[in-house]
């Protein structure tokens, strides 16, 4: 009895002890899984942005108006990290017809675009991302549809229309189908514009026996059930509207692998069931909202079934990634799930009145607050226009951006129907959303080798870099080492200078990189013809396969189109100056070598006609010297004593002068100022013996020739930001001027933020044109709640007008 005691005594040891061991095991995996994933997302920080247009519908010669977010893309959160964001308008090739690049601080930044008359009718896409952005998929980065119509220019497009094609998908929760496993397989049909179809459809086998009944839901998205069987095959036939009828074959199933069904029980908890007919052991489940670990926890197979719960409270706002790994930690099976944004921010704005007669004040109050109503700051931005049968609200606003479309491959019909409630059918479309995607923001496949990324650009943290290659002309190989220099032409010197690397790559980093979008860039040697510099362009050459939607000639709309027509024209002839008038920069205009030692205003001494006789006059801290008959100007070092024995940095309008044969045959007539800094000053990897900087009248570099090696580009500099003009009707003779007033943008404003209290009013006027308009105010708080507010107003025709009729 004692040994069967013992015997049993020591099983039951040796049982808990290879639990215990399994349990260690299996939560090593999951610790190991959670390490893994947390490393990786710090190491791969990612930015979103979201631009706010002031509308999406505009006329050749208008201005498009944008203001730019940027947040994180883990918390939704204002990111501080790029200082510069990008934003183009391409064609339907994927052609940029306009580019420009902002400034951006404390994760805001704003711009406009000029609608040139030399654009052809079409549908535009523009996009917006930073130079950190580059390293990833271009699915990444904001892009917005928008419709230009040129009234002056033939329309070249095809008018015939366009061939109806349909485009039908399968998608089975988790990733596949299995032989003998139940699984849950979503569907979504299109037209050649990625527009959601309605359809109805039949699942047949390959004895033509019909096993399942379907119909789309919303969007042209549903999902059934069907088990599919080894040795057969299946194909679906749908009926679209009209009675054209569609035939093909479903996705093969595999004989061996996991099929996983995610489904809702009580008290916010999901059901996680995975079948396998493949001999495991463990599964391990792992839930991550936008790089954030949620879950991570592992079930044994019984039976062939393995089931987790989690409860939706743990899950983050947004859309959350469900992976499966088997005991190899290999993935196996993913899906996505969707939890509507509950924390928003609550705007609201209430025009004074609801009716107003031309040219007269409006006043706008806006309020945000939390749902519970405590006031919350925002970062806001607003617009103000009028809407017609052409110009309507957008169907995208930052909080369907930022929480759903910007997490989702390609575009998302109709995203603000997802963050409604009042549609009992809302969180079955949702889920059927989720099923027909699969995209993430990484591989896991690079999370599993356990390498550190390598990323080709750099974030922008001071400003612009501008990024270039050193190369030999006589064999096109890239050279190490070499001097190199960048100049913007200003009266504000912008001067950078560096080495090339061992690739013969040279990065200059600019800040407040404001000019005449032109650089130049010079090297050491240059001049005599031995190399040659190739600079970058700063803009992204990959692109999303992005579908725009179908353009046509307004047929039907064209009083309308003549009246915006007659506003745009009306607003250039009178108000051109106005509207091309910029705002007054706001930066540090203090030279890179900060306080010089000493400076000299030509116009104040004696003008003499030769830059030799300038110098030896009355600029003490620069000594005139031949050597082999070239010039040689030494600067005196106030710190020594002694003149320096090392070239000094010359510098005519922030251009290096390399030799200094070429200022001493400058007119010194065309110089306004002279600067010397008498001390040796370091400057990156470089040391220069002192600096002289001239300065012309203009920052043109009137006269000057520059060396015909140099290499001189156009160069997307920091764009200036023109004023939004909105006239002011205060008084009677104000409101009676006889300059006509045709705006349908009444007012733009990126900055209508509001303060501690959630408050903030603005006023504006409305112009000579009656009709409806729409006041569509959006934004974002620091903890990273979004928010949107529309409503309109009514403007009644004038009576002068009415008269005249």
């Amino acid at each position: 009895m004692y040994r069967k005691l013992i015997g049993h005594f020591g099983l039951r040891i040796y049982i808990f002890c290879f639990l215990c061991g399994i349990n260690m095991a299996v939560q090593s995996q999951e610790q190991d899984l959670q390490r893994q994933f947390t490393a990786y997302s710090v190491q791969t920080m990612q930015e979103k942005l979201y631009a706010h247009t002031d509308k999406s519908y505009y006329l050749a010669g208008e201005i498009c108006w944008f203001k730019i977010y940027n947040v994180d893309a883990f918390f939704n959160k204002p990111l501080d990290i790029s200082k510069v964001a990008y934003v183009e308008l391409l064609d339907k090739n994927n052609k940029p017809v306009l580019q420009a690049s902002v400034a951006l601080k404390n994760g805001d930044g704003n711009g406009s675009l000029q609608i040139p008359g030399s654009l052809s009718s079409g549908e535009y896409l523009f996009r917006a991302y930073t130079r950190w952005m580059k390293n990833f998929n271009a699915g990444y980065f904001f892009e917005k549809p928008v419709t230009i119509i040129n009234t002056r220019k033939i329309y070249e497009g095809s008018t015939g229309g366009q061939k109806v094609s349909y485009d039908l998908q399968f998608f089975p929760e988790g990733g596949n189908l299995v032989n003998g496993l139940q699984s849950k397989i979503a569907f979504r049909i299109v037209d050649q514009n990625g527009k959601g179809q309605s359809c109805t459809g039949v699942i047949i086998n390959d004895q033509s026996d019909t096993l399942v009944n379907y119909s789309t839901l919303k969007f042209g998205m549903g999902s059934f059930l069907l088990k599919p069987e080894q040795g057969r095959s299946y194909r679906t036939v749908i009926t679209l509207p009209g009675g054209s009828r569609l035939e093909k074959p479903l996705p093969a199933a595999y004989n061996n692998g996991y099929v996983m069904q995610v489904t809702g029980i009580a008290n916010g908890q999901l059901k996680i069931t995975v079948q396998s007919n493949v001999g495991s052991s463990y599964l391990y489940l792992f839930a991550h909202t936008r790089g954030s670990v949620k879950q991570a926890s592992a079930a044994e197979i019984r039976n062939g079934i393995a089931e987790f719960t989690i409860d939706t409270a743990k899950l983050a706002e947004g859309i959350s990634h469900i992976t499966i790994f088997n005991g190899n930690r290999q993935p196996v099976c993913e899906r996505l799930f969707f939890k509507k944004p509950a924390q928003r921010l609550d705007l609201q704005a209430l025009t004074d009145k609801p009716e107003y007669d031309a040219r007269k004040k409006v006043t706008l109050r806006i309020s945000s607050s939390s749902p519970d109503g405590m006031p919350l700051a925002a970062d806001l931005s607003m617009a103000v226009y009028r809407i017609d049968s052409l110009t309507r609200p957008d169907a995208m606003d930052i909080s369907s951006y930022l929480w759903l479309s910007s997490d989702l491959v390609g575009a998302v019909e109709s995203p603000g129907y997802y963050f409604t409630s009042d549609d009992p059918l809302l969180e079955s479309a949702a889920d059927n959303l989720m099923l027909t995607q699969g995209w993430r923001r990484f591989r896991w496949d690079d999370i599993l080798r356990n390498q550190k990324p390598v990323f080709e650009f750099t974030p922008e943290f001071k400003g612009n870099i501008v990024k270039g290659k050193v190369v030999d002309n006589a064999n096109g190989l890239p050279l190490s080492g070499v001097e190199s220099f960048l100049s913007v032409v200003s009266t504000r010197s912008q001067f950078r200078s560096t080495f090339s690397d061992d690739s013969g790559v040279i990065k200059f980093e600019m800040n407040h990189f404001y000019g005449n979008n032109e650089i130049i860039v010079q090297t050491t040697g240059q001049e005599k013809g031995l190399r040659h510099v190739e600079i970058a362009s700063p803009f992204a050459a990959k692109y999303a396969d992005s579908m725009l939607p179908a353009f046509s000639l307004p047929q039907h709309n064209t009083a309308t189109l003549f009246s915006q027509n007659a506003s745009v024209q009306v607003q250039n002839a009178f108000l051109g100056n106005k509207l091309k008038e910029m705002m007054p920069l706001a930066i540090d205009t203090t030279p890179f070598y900060s306080k010089p030692d000493r400076t000299y205003l030509l116009d104040d001494y004696v003008r003499f006609t030769t830059m030799e006789e300038v110098l030896r006059e009355y600029v003490p801290e620069v000594n005139v010297r031949k050597q082999n008959g070239k010039f040689y100007l030494p600067v005196f070092d106030n710190i020594r004593h002694e003149f320096f024995k090392v070239d000094p940095l010359i510098l005519l309008d922030g251009v290096a002068v390399l030799d200094p044969d070429k200022i001493m045959a400058y007119d010194p007539l065309k110089i306004r100022k002279l600067e010397v800094v008498a001390r040796m000053y370091f400057y990156g990897n470089m040391s220069f013996g002192g600096i002289v900087n001239f300065t012309t009248y203009h920052g043109d570099l009137t006269g000057y020739e520059l060396d015909p090696h140099a290499t001189v580009i156009d160069y997307e500099t920091l764009q200036m930001q023109r004023e939004f003009f909105s006239p002011v009707y205060e008084t009677p003779e104000q409101v009676r001027g006889r300059l006509p007033d045709f705006r349908n943008l009444l007012y733009w404003s990126p900055a209508a933020s509001t303060g501690k209290n959630g408050k903030n009013e603005i006023n504006f006027y409305t112009s000579d044109l009656a009709g409806r308009f729409a006041v569509v105010v959006e934004g974002l708080t620091a903890e990273g709640k979004t928010g949107s507010k529309t409503i309109f107003f009514q403007v009644r025709e004038d009576t002068r007008t009415a008269a005249k009729k």
